[in-house]
């Protein structure tokens, strides 16, 4: 550790400016010179009050501080020198910033731990220019506020991976901005999306679905309906409508890209914040239970496992779910409340239709004015007769007032249909909306035309980068997506942190593939994003191993729905071109570190088997990577000896290429699959193979890892002594690599030789240590380890109310993770734990088991590390 680095007591400021790619395509050249004077800004306030700057990357800043005051102070003064800053074309740059108060751990030359998450989290709830805290920074802070600062209050917020809210406040400072948008936290009805225009002809729906889901008549409603009916919209109104009743939130969950069970839980864990170590079934069920909110699940038709996910969630007393779906889930309980379209007077009597409002209002956002009366209102009853009262196909129509006149809009639009009618073998409303897209899509330019095609590609929201990736001749694709949105083609979502992300409508998405597959350009746009998402996911891997793996692991979240879609495209479950399959074995073994430590290791097995399946008798290096991933997924989940063939073939392969990292990293692996069957000695021999070749070729990230297992066998067979000695050579390794993952594996194996050596006292000093950075890296696996360390170095201690609530809390999680324990880590941890089970203490042990299986981890470990 660098001994400048601070320690103790920490305020810790994280800031980024909001917007930053906005205001790059507005600046141009001129936006490095914008960043050049924030940085300078922010770096005068934070030297002058005594900050150490921990990290900088683009337009981010990490910073410490010793006194909360100097914080406080460091942040008034950077936002007011900011505001004062007369930036190039009166551009603002507005920086949010988020401080937490806590007591972060050293590592290297920066810190690790929750502290450090938090203060990350708190930062990325912020608005351009506001300042929030934490509850920790306010009580030391609070009667030394900067001159001219006062306090706001904003109440309890739900974080991700966090499980309790936080009580967060403002630093509302005199002369600038004071009113802010409600944060987007979990649950709020400010995380739900944010629908671009107001709902029409819904209301008496809303107040009646209200009053169903919250008078105790119901827990599930399913809105039924066809696409376009305005199923979701209605829901997120309803949704927004409950969220000041709701007292555990509302949440709102797009899962249309979901095909399976499994994606469904994850996906449902992801938007409740769900820490890795807690992500199983039965955790998002406790989570409920503890805490019943309002579930809006939309987009079920495709999921055939949809109603057997309901039916658990439904075990949560409590809970109530607002479905959409084409058809009903038919689960028990289950309201079921079709969506019809909106009302149609006959032709030419408008009579308050809400159909004719919406497309009035509607045309309003790109005609100004318009009010039509005469035969204006009668073309647009007639339009909307047309369109069977749908609101989507509706608003797209409208969106044309700007070019055409209603009779002659009216004209048009009935040719269209009556074209699209023909060829279309769908029901009545059905075929009225994909007409009516089609319709839109033929009144665009060519270029704009095939632009809008390639869009069809996406599996899910997107960002600019990556429609310049698919759409490359495009010359100015923001420009195309403008124009997509004003004629209601394409959806724009505003993200925290300002930047936006862009979607198309499951009807609309479904009608730019095919337009894409009859233009024979599918395979090539799928091609150019399965190579984008395939890169970034790439990009994005070796950051999951050091200190940015939270913002890496967000990464990888934000962009699920186009990576699931990339390997659905590249692995289909028969055949398939080589070079797309190769993309699909690159981006596993991309995405494969995140299934194995978030918790997400069920999805890795079923992709990572898929892949090898598709590439049945094919030997390559991309092929063997994968077998060698899933490999170690399959020891994890206790099938070892699928684990060891698949492992053995790998080991195979490189050995004739000659790889010597490969033939390593293989060693390795394979010999903790037979160690866990029992085979120790075959097992000790390929790790002093792995060791010896490692040493020989140089590679310090491998030996490390062989090392380290070797050590593991050496504390199996009963030699502390050389365990140790190997760890600290691993562990020395590790640091200067800035393995964050293996640093803590380290030494949580060192503690478990310090205790064969009868140290115990060390041997908790160390998990003392290693704690705070385990629980950080959000690793099912790695927790489990650390309890089960506890509960051994308890027993050591000879405190067996708090080794058997270790052991119970480990058990748990293994049962939740589906992480079973093989043999030689069971045998070891029932020696360790022999000497506290005394006769006669059955009941005391067990009640400690079943109260370590029911605690949170912070409760555990608040329990392992009293306060000093």
């Amino acid at each position: 550790m660098d001994p400048a680095v601070p320690t103790g007591t920490l305020t810790m400021l994280f800031s980024d400016i909001e917007g930053s790619t906005a205001a790059l395509r507005a600046l141009g050249e001129a936006y490095a010179d914008v960043l050049s004077a924030h940085r300078s800004i922010l770096r005068t306030a934070f030297e002058r009050w005594h900050g150490r700057e921990m990290g900088t990357e683009g337009d981010s800043f990490f910073v410490v501080f010793p006194s909360v005051s100097d914080a406080l102070s460091a942040a008034a003064q950077a936002q007011r020198s900011l505001q004062g800053h007369r930036w190039p074309r009166a551009v603002p740059v507005l920086v949010r910033m988020g401080l937490h108060t806590g007591e972060p751990t050293p590592h290297e030359d920066g810190y690790v731990g929750l502290d450090v998450h938090l203060a990350a989290r708190i930062a990325g709830l912020a608005h351009g220019g506001q300042v929030l805290m934490t509850e920790a920074t306010r009580r030391i802070g609070a009667g030394r506020l900067p001159e001219g600062a006062t306090l706001t209050d904003l109440g309890r917020h739900r974080l991700k991976d966090f499980p309790d809210p936080e009580q967060l406040y403002q630093l509302t400072l005199d002369g600038l901005e004071q009113e802010f948008p409600p944060l987007r936290s979990l649950g709020r009805a400010s995380d739900l999306p944010t629908p671009a225009t107001t709902l029409v002809g819904r209301e008496a729906e809303v107040v009646e679905l209200s009053g169903l889901l919250t008078g105790g008549r119901a827990r599930v409603v399913t809105l039924t309906g066809p696409g376009g009916a305005g199923k979701t919209r209605l829901a997120i109104a309803v949704a927004a409508a409950l969220a000041e009743r709701t007292a555990d939130g509302v949440y709102f969950l797009p899962l249309e890209a979901a095909t399976s069970a499994d994606v469904m839980w994850a996906t449902v864990a992801d938007h409740l914040g769900l820490p890795a170590a807690a992500r199983q079934p039965r955790d998002v069920v406790a989570f409920l239970a503890a805490a019943p909110a309002l579930l809006v699940l939309d987009n079920l038709e495709q999921l055939p496992a949809a109603p057997s996910v309901v039916t658990d969630l439904l075990r949560a007393p409590g809970v109530r779910i607002l479905a959409t779906s084409r058809r009903p889930l038919h689960v028990a309980g289950e309201f079921q409340r079709p969506v019809t379209p909106l009302t149609v007077a006959a032709s030419g009597e408008p009579g308050g239709a809400s159909a004719v409002e919406l497309f009035v209002e509607r045309a309003r956002m790109v005609r100004p004015g318009f009010d039509p009366d005469g035969a204006d209102l009668a073309a647009v009853v007639d339009v909307c007769r047309l369109l069977d009262g749908l609101p989507l196909a509706i608003e797209l129509a409208a969106a044309r007032v700007k070019v055409f006149g209603p009779p002659a809009l009216r004209n048009r639009l009935a040719a269209g249909l009556d074209l699209a009618a023909g060829r279309q073998p769908l029901p009545e409303r059905h075929r009225t909306l994909h007409a009516t897209v089609d319709w839109s899509y033929g009144l665009l330019p060519p270029e704009l035309q095939s632009f809008f095609r390639q869009l069809g590609a996406f599996g899910g929201a997107f960002d600019l980068d990556a429609v310049s990736a698919v759409a490359p001749d495009h010359p100015e694709p923001l420009d195309a997506l403008e124009e997509l949105v004003d004629v209601s083609l394409l959806v724009v979502d505003e993200r925290p942190d300002g930047e936006p992300r862009f979607r198309l409508l499951r009807t609309v998405s479904v009608s730019a593939r095919r337009r894409l597959t009859e233009a024979g350009e599918e395979d090539a746009a799928f091609r150019r994003h399965g190579e984008h998402y395939v890169g970034r996911a790439e990009a994005i891997a070796p950051l999951l191993q050091g200190s940015r793996q939270l913002g890496a692991k967000d990464r990888i979240v934000d962009e699920q729905d186009n990576l699931r879609a990339v390997l659905e495209w590249a692995l289909p479950d028969a055949g398939g071109p080589a070079d797309r399959r190769l993309l699909g074995l690159r981006l596993c073994q991309a995405l494969y570190r995140y299934w194995y430590t978030c918790g997400d290791q069920a999805e890795g097995r079923r992709w990572l088997g898929r892949a090898v399946a598709s590439a049945a008798g094919e030997e390559s290096p991309e092929l063997m990577s994968a077998l060698q991933s899933l490999g170690v997924l399959l020891v994890q989940h206790g099938e070892t000896e699928a684990a060891r063939d698949a492992l053995e073939r790998s080991l195979a392969f490189w050995r004739e290429h000659g790889d010597a990292g490969r033939i390593v990293q293989n060693l390795s692996s394979l010999a903790i699959a037979y160690r866990a069957l029992e085979e120790p000695v075959l097992a000790r021999q390929m790790l002093v193979e792995s060791v010896d070749l490692a040493r020989a070729s140089g590679d310090e990230r491998r030996l490390a890892g062989s090392l380290s297992n070797l050590a593991i066998m050496d504390v199996d067979d009963e030699q502390p002594a050389s365990a140790l000695e190997r760890l600290t050579e691993a562990l020395a390794l590790d640091r200067r690599l800035g393995d964050d993952w293996a640093v803590v594996a380290d030494q949580i194996n060192m503690a478990a030789a310090l205790l064969q050596l009868d140290r115990a006292t060390e041997a908790y000093e160390t998990a003392r240590t290693v704690a705070p950075e385990t629980a950080g890296l959000e690793d099912p696996d790695m927790t489990i380890a650390l309890l089960e360390l506890l509960a051994w170095t308890f027993a050591a201690l000879d405190d067996p109310r708090r080794a058997a609530r270790m052991a119970g809390a480990a058990a748990a999680l293994r049962e939740q993770a589906e992480l079973p324990i093989d043999p030689p880590d069971a045998a070891l941890l029932a020696r360790s734990l022999q000497p506290v089970r005394r006769p006669g203490d059955d009941a005391a042990w067990q009640a400690s088991l079943n109260a370590g299986a029911r605690a949170p981890l912070d409760d555990l470990l608040a329990d392992a590390f009293p306060a000093r």
